[in-house]
This record gives C-alpha cells, structure tokens and sequence, in this order.
C-alpha cells in the first residue's frame, strides 16, 4: 500500500475536483498537495492526471478507475466510525476550574494531548483569579493551591511547586549570583507573597541593587519578566512552554525552593467521579512529563534549608 497521506490527497482532489479546495481541507499548502500527488504516481508507477498538475487536475483513465476504488474505501472507513460513533455515544463534558496562571501558561496547552488520550472526554476550563468566589461557579472539578476545602469537598494532592528564577534570553547574567542581582532588577506579585524572599534566603542574598517592581497579578508579573523587565521567580511547571518557545531562560537554575501545593477539589457527590478520576490520572502523567523536561534543564536544585 502507498502511505496513506498519499491516497488521503489523492481522495480529496478527486472528490473535490480542485487541488486548491483539497488543500484547504486537509489543511496543508497546495505545494503540498501537489507534492503528495506526483509522489503517488511515482510510486504507482503511471499518470493519474494529464499533462502539467499545476495547470489543472484532469485525471486519466487510471485516475479515475483509482478514484473510484479510493471514494468507496473512504466511504467504508466514515460508516465504520459513524456506527462505533454511534454506540459510544457523545463525549462526556468535564467542567475544571483553574487558577488564571495555570490555565493560561500550561493547562490549556495541554488539553489537545489530554483529549487525544482519553477521546471519550471534553475538558473545559475555566480560568480563576485570586479572590473570585469559585465555588459559586458552575464546575465538577477545581484545581487550588489556596489549601482551602469547603465542605463538601474531598481534596486530592496533585503536585508541589517548584520555583525557580527567570529572566528574558536578552538579560546578561554571569556565574556570579550576587554580581547579577546588583545589576537586575526583581519582579514579584502581590498574589504570590514570599516567593521571591524564600528564593534569596536559599541563594544567600542579604542586599540587591534595584528596589523590586511589584505587580498586582502574578501574570502580569510574568509578561514583565518575558519583557526583558527584570528576574522573576516563577513555578518551573508554568515557565517549561515558554523556556521551550524561547521566550525565557533560567536564571541560576541550581537555586530551587518549594513552593504552594496544589490539589484537585471534587464534590463527595460528583456524579462524573469516574472521569474525574481519568482525569486526574492523566493530569499528573503530563506533570510529571513536564517537570522531567525542566529538570534535564535545571541540574540539581540546591532546596531551601529546613526551619525548625
């Protein structure tokens, strides 16, 4: 058999008859198709169109004879999956609620992996900010790192926080912690009060150049430190896309502190606690996936000392 991205271009120009119309439906450039296209004659071993492919798509009498074969193995694969589609039923919705920053800067990026791993499942999130009354908030689930549980609520431990500093790639830094921090200034927002001091007491920084810039929200802190505004200490779970985008880099990656716990908050009588359940389990595999992908980074975190 030819690769199937061969003969699933191949149906579509047939079918549509324009290899324009056939590019924007399998969503790929008409060099593409053109390319898949003359790589299936090849393979055949004879013409499927006549003359030149850029100048029209006329097909020969083998092109036809294969189109015809193609559009009923086609038709055969839909009725297939329209009729499995149809004892499954549709995909059960899960409603997460999910701190702002998480949402935004890993969460929602992960749910078409999410999704492709369990297909019988939707997830829907629904970003909060501190001070919001979530529980009034339509919801099955809710991801917290408040460490508050309203009655009625069983609480599950998801994962621990670890944070690291961060600044923009164009931000010098050299190997001395103390020299840099004369030199940059510090982010910190008022919603995630003693990260940045536990991160210096770990570093051994008594005294800093700049007076700290204080932001209102934590992601308004973040989009500063991605501005080349100054050094931010940050969740490594949160930063992993943008470090990977190039957007930010570690800065010192082997001074690391825990940060706040997060867990996932249900209802005791959650009707969807099966999916709840899946859903949980793949949380922490992509987690964990995420925070093996800093650590390859970072190198081993020197931890905060602990207090008696």
């Amino acid at each position: 058999m030819p690769p199937l991205r061969m003969i699933a271009t191949f149906e579509a120009v047939a079918r549509l008859g324009s290899r324009t119309e056939a590019a924007a439906e399998l969503n790929v450039t008409l060099g593409a198709v053109t390319k898949q296209l003359r790589a299936l004659e090849q393979w055949l071993g004879v013409e499927l169109f006549t003359g030149d492919l850029r100048l029209g798509t006329a097909m020969t009498a083998a092109g036809r004879r294969l189109a015809m074969s193609v559009t009923v193995g086609f038709e055969t694969i839909h009725t297939g999956i329209a009729e499995i589609a149809a004892v499954r039923g549709p995909p059960t919705e899960l409603r997460i609620l999910a701190p702002a920053s998480l949402s935004v800067n890993w969460l929602i990026p992960c749910l078409p992996r999410l999704e492709q791993e369990a297909p019988d499942l939707r997830i829907r999130i629904h970003a909060t900010h501190t001070g919001e009354d979530w529980v009034a908030i339509p919801h099955d689930a809710a991801i917290r790192r408040d460490g508050f549980v309203p009655e009625g609520y069983k609480r599950e431990t998801l994962f621990r926080e670890r944070l690291s500093a961060f600044i923009a790639p164009g931000l010098r830094s050299s190997p001395s912690l103390e020299q840099d921090l004369r030199m940059l200034p510090l982010i910190e927002s008022r919603t995630r009060p003693g990260d940045l001091d536990r991160w210096l007491t770990a570093a051994g920084i008594t005294k800093v150049g700049f007076p700290r810039q204080r932001f209102s929200h934590f992601y308004t802190a973040y989009e500063a430190a991605v501005a080349a505004e100054g050094v931010i200490v940050a969740p490594t779970l949160l930063t992993q896309p943008d470090i990977a985008r190039g957007r930010l880099r570690q800065f010192h990656p082997g001074v690391q502190v825990p940060g706040a716990e997060y867990a996932l908050l249900v209802p005791t009588n959650a009707a969807a606690a099966d999916v709840i359940a899946t859903f949980a389990a793949l949380l922490r595999r992509r987690i964990a996936e995420t925070e093996a992908a800093i650590s390859t980074i970072a190198g081993d975190p020197v931890e905060e000392p602990e207090r008696d």
